[in-house]
């Protein structure tokens, strides 16, 4: 008899082991590793993913998150599409343009709703507009997100290409060379090298590409294809902790940047807060209302520009491209007063 009754409280013992292991995915042997790729080298507005890191909000998820620094968004692109990376963060028109020549990735969340896309050059430089460039050296990174928007900004602003002189340069080197005057201006991120050159006491001219005719959603999330089709749930999973993520660091942007200085210790205080503050701005377009989810007219106009200036066909409507239908049910609005 008591021989019967440790036998059964085994049994129920091993089954309650069994259910806590299968249904405890956020257990430290339960993690699903997640490669995740950046646009570029990580600077202050990449905080959000680190401070959801750090915040154990992707472990909560059952996301054991690895953050991989990229090189420009369309090597990102490239890395996902070969699975190289699970998700990337890359610029919308780069990945659009890739779609539509038969990579197989989608968009299924767009952070920034306005790029952060701009013209550098020093406040004296007597370049004020795009047009200006013509006669001038630009520095520029070739097959990065704002290289591959170049046509886009020549079309919309009657800029004769033939007559600048494009330099092409390593994004890490884009600071030094606008610095030592070795180019006239470069293309590159009011959220990023804009706050660096500020920083080392550059006055600086800042043309946003948005200002300019080319208002194209930014910085968004990309998956392959397949990893939308097999894996929705880790997905959605990924998607819940980066939306957590956003929406606490721009309510909390000092303890974001802190956060993410123990991971890129070379982070600068100064120039990190300002980036930040730049992608927090970025979040909304002029008639969204919820975070990481554009609108239906955000996304035909920006799939409407890149057909008009950069040769994307028009064999595909605006909706081919994205899938916004892995975010969460109830996004995050915005914030009072902003």
């Amino acid at each position: 008899m008591h021989r019967s009754w440790r036998v059964l409280a085994s049994l129920v013992c091993g089954v309650l082991v069994v259910g806590l292991v299968v249904s405890g995915g956020n257990a430290q042997g339960q993690l699903t590793p997640v490669s995740f790729r950046l646009n570029y080298i990580a600077v202050g507005l990449h905080a959000p993913f680190y401070f959801g890191l750090d915040r154990g909000f992707y472990r909560q998820e059952g996301i054991d998150l690895k953050i991989g620094e990229g090189t420009g968004s369309g090597t990102t692109v490239r890395l996902v599409a070969n699975k190289s990376d699970l998700f990337g963060f890359t610029d919308a028109g780069t990945a659009i343009t890739g779609i539509a020549q038969g990579i197989p990735v989608k968009i299924i969340a767009p952070v920034y709703e306005i790029n952060g896309f701009a013209v550098l050059t020093a406040a004296d430089s007597g370049i004020t507009k795009p047009k200006d460039l013509e006669n001038r050296r630009v520095g520029s990174t070739p097959g990065d997100a704002f290289d591959t928007l170049w046509p886009a900004l020549v079309a919309a602003n009657g800029i004769d290409a033939s007559k600048v002189h494009i330099v092409a340069v390593d994004a890490s080197a884009k600071i030094p060379a606008l610095l030592n005057k070795q180019v006239d201006a470069v293309l590159g991120g009011a959220d990023d090298q804009a706050a660096t050159l500020k920083a080392q006491g550059m006055k600086l001219m800042v043309l946003r590409f948005a200002d300019f005719g080319v208002p194209t959603i930014g910085l968004s999330i990309i998956a392959h294809t397949d990893t939308l089709k097999n894996r929705p749930g880790l997905v959605r999973a990924f998607l819940r902790a980066t939306v957590r993520s956003w929406d606490a660091a721009r309510r909390d942007p000092d303890t974001a940047i802190a956060v993410e200085r123990k991971y890129i210790p070379t982070l600068n205080d100064r120039v990190a807060h300002e980036q930040l503050a730049v992608a927090v701005a970025s979040l909304f377009s002029k008639d969204s209302t919820t975070m990481l989810r554009a609108t239906d007219k955000d996304w035909l106009d920006t799939v409407v520009l890149l057909a008009r200036y950069m040769g994307l066909t028009g064999e595909f409507s605006s909706r081919y491209y994205y899938d916004q239908g892995f975010l969460p049910a109830t996004l995050p609005g915005r914030l009072p007063g902003r």
